[in-house]
């Protein structure tokens, strides 16, 4: 139940995120001009940039502004929303989510592990540093015991939590390949 408690709210988040992130990029700016970006800005998510990529195609070029539906921008927002509530640690839906998967110790391993890895990405991202702030002091807590915690997770559950668990990392990790092929050089191929 646990699982599917924890599961619920980043299921939602990254389904109406995403939906929205869909149609943000399929529809035309809403005053003709939109937001108008260096499409670099789609480097920071590999989801978005891939999406931007795959939808925009040739339109996305370093250097050059394109004009988006602000919409990109809200979903974008509310997908890096759930992802973070979705890193395994602490008190988080993640952390409930590894809890419920693989059991108080494995869970609290990879916690002091999401939390380690948050405390290297803190020396080049303030953003980091905040979460790692509130997750280390706030919601490391142990998860109050249960009172069952021996039934495993049936596998359907189980792959709904991994896959939440991976979609927050894809929002998370950088886009690393060039958005025109043309800007490849030797020492890239």
């Amino acid at each position: 139940d646990l699982l599917k408690v924890a599961a619920a709210g980043p299921l939602a988040g990254f389904s109406l995120g995403f939906v929205l992130l869909l149609l943000g990029f399929i529809l035309p700016p809403s005053d003709g001009l939109g937001l108008v970006i260096d499409p670099a800005v789609f480097h920071e998510s590999f989801l978005v940039g891939g999406l931007a990529k795959l939808i925009l195609g040739d339109a996305l070029k370093e250097g050059t502004k394109l004009s988006i539906n602000p919409l990109v921008l809200w979903a974008w927002a509310g997908l890096l929303i759930n992802a973070i509530n979705s890193i395994p640690a602490g008190e988080l839906d993640g952390g409930r989510i590894a809890f419920a998967m693989w059991g108080r110790k494995i869970s609290s391993r990879i916690s002091s592990l999401a939390i380690g890895l948050l405390g290297i990405s803190a020396l080049f991202n303030d953003v980091a540093f905040y979460w790692v702030v509130l997750i280390f002091f706030l919601q490391r807590g142990p998860i109050s015991p249960l009172s069952e915690e021996i039934t495993e997770p049936e596998n359907n559950y189980i792959s709904i939590g991994v896959a939440i668990l991976l979609f927050g990392l894809l929002v998370c990790l950088p886009y690393p390949f060039p958005f025109d092929p043309s800007q490849l050089t030797d020492f890239d191929l």
